[in-house]
């Protein structure tokens, strides 16, 4: 059997990351959660988490700077960009994800939409299989 795909939730509300690692639960995922975004490369270095869900708005590393930091590490997996910023800001941000070429960043507005959420991470998990 393969093994299952990891996701990291990023934010720096930990009840908004429990939500995300539940949803990813629930789809097979072995989820894990921070809010501490000044430790989020040592995470990923540790986990190898296959989706990251990152909340654009932290204290300390705002997501740019975290997309850049993930970019020099060659992070490979998929980005779930999560914030609650108008969809231009998002759509800022997605595009400075892909510029530094990290892979199919998905945006997603908060309030989470919890079925598209599960979508998101069913369509990955379809991919890996």
């Amino acid at each position: 059997m393969a093994q299952a795909l990891k996701l990291l939730a990023v934010d720096d509300d930990a009840p908004s990351a429990e939500l995300i690692v539940r949803v990813a639960e629930r789809c097979g995922y072995d989820a894990f959660a921070t809010s501490d975004s000044r430790g989020v490369i040592n995470l990923v270095a540790a986990l190898r988490p296959d989706v990251m869900a990152v909340d654009i708005s932290m204290p300390h590393v705002d997501a740019v700077e975290l997309f850049r930091l993930l970019a020099e590490a060659n992070y490979a997996g998929e980005i779930i960009i999560v914030s609650g910023q108008d969809e231009h800001v998002l759509g800022m941000v997605q595009r400075s994800a892909e510029v530094m070429g990290l892979r199919r960043p998905h945006v997603h507005q908060k309030p989470l939409d919890f079925a598209r959420l599960r979508e998101t991470l069913t369509a990955r998990l379809a991919r890996a299989s």
